[in-house]
């Protein structure tokens, strides 16, 4: 019986291996950025007195259709890696397109929060912040995976040569989950603008990292900063009509009135 724990490298595909027996890190990490993910939801639904009896089955449900969704997307698109379509479903070796994903799991979730009723803006404020944490942790497991490949070059942002475009992805994401964090404490953002500022700053730094990638322009790469392009302008408009000033008259003329900020700070 072997028991292998990683190497000297700074990429570890398998964490733990016994025997014929391996714990893949991409896998580990997505499960463990689901579970702390998970966590921190409950914890914030506590917080603002928010329902969550409901919130295991949810978010159980959610990830279950994410992961299958994102796996199949990707036996779909790259079918030639695959034996036989059983290997579609040992997805904690690797292979997710991660925005198919979050795609389904998202409608799913969103089908259970209304079918319970939730206030909706502020679940979705809750899971926006939550998913920053699962997605750093998920990328970080992607980086021990290699499962990006970046470009070659001489500086202080490389490792072994090259961009870590997985690690940049992690402490992006991880930045944004203190910001967004913090903001949600202070309470005054109208509900839903969390969510999304957040997924706007989660799609925008992806877009950008992206173009760190070696095949950037390319084939799938090419077709997934499209997707997510059109996801920041579609949120953008989503949030603009929603969240956008308006404008009133009253008995001085025309005046505008913020649906932004739910209450201004105080002063003094």
């Amino acid at each position: 019986m072997a028991l292998i724990l990683g190497n000297t490298n700074y990429m570890t595909p398998i964490l733990l291996q016994v025997g014929s027996v391996k714990l893949y890190s991409f896998g580990t990490f997505i499960a463990l950025g689901a579970l702390l993910g998970g966590l921190v939801m409950y914890r914030l639904a506590k917080i603002r007195r928010l329902k969550t009896h409901h919130f295991f089955d949810t978010v159980l449900y959610s990830l279950l259709a994410g992961l299958i969704g994102s796996r199949l997307v990707y036996y779909f698109l790259y079918q030639n890696q695959f034996q036989n379509a059983w290997q579609a479903l040992l997805f904690w070796q690797g292979g997710l397109v991660a925005l198919g994903g979050l795609s389904i799991g998202f409608l799913v979730f969103l089908y259970f929060i209304k079918k319970e009723k939730d206030p909706i803006w502020q679940v979705l404020d809750i899971s926006a912040i939550a998913l920053l944490l699962a997605w750093a942790v998920g990328k970080f497991g992607c980086h021990l995976s290699a499962c990006s490949v970046g470009r070659t070059a001489d500086n202080f942002l490389t490792i072994n040569g090259s961009y870590p475009v997985d690690l940049f992805s992690a402490v992006w994401a991880l930045l944004g989950f203190v910001v967004f964090t913090f903001i949600w404490f202070k309470n005054r953002l109208s509900d839903g603008v969390i969510f999304f500022l957040a997924l706007e700053g989660l799609f925008l730094g992806e877009l950008l990292i992206k173009t760190l990638e070696v095949d950037f322009g390319e084939g799938m790469a090419r077709a997934e900063a499209v997707v997510l392009l059109a996801l920041i302008v579609m949120l953008y408009l989503i949030f603009w009509r929603l969240h956008g000033p308006k404008f009133e008259k009253n008995r001085f003329g025309l005046a505008i009135k913020n649906f932004v900020f739910r209450k201004w700070p105080k002063r003094g």
